[in-house]
């Protein structure tokens, strides 16, 4: 499920599909967003914009540097 925040700022729920998941992901590689997207994630988390517990940033660490090595 993704959340999506409204214009005054009220978070609206709505669900992709699997196909509009696969859809998401693939332009996200395509266009090299895919490690700039958890490259601003940790940077908010380290900066304490967003709260995460370590065992998920720790995830996006791993992600983001996996990422990187293979050149996205």
């Amino acid at each position: 499920m993704m959340r999506v925040q409204g214009e005054e700022h009220m978070e609206k729920e709505f669900v992709l599909t699997r196909e509009e998941e696969n859809l998401l992901l693939d332009i996200l590689f395509q266009q090299n967003y895919a490690s700039e997207i958890l490259a601003v994630e940790l940077t908010d988390i380290e900066n304490g914009l967003k709260q995460t517990d370590v065992t998920q940033y720790k995830k996006i660490t791993r992600l983001f540097y996996r990422l990187k090595n293979k050149g996205y």
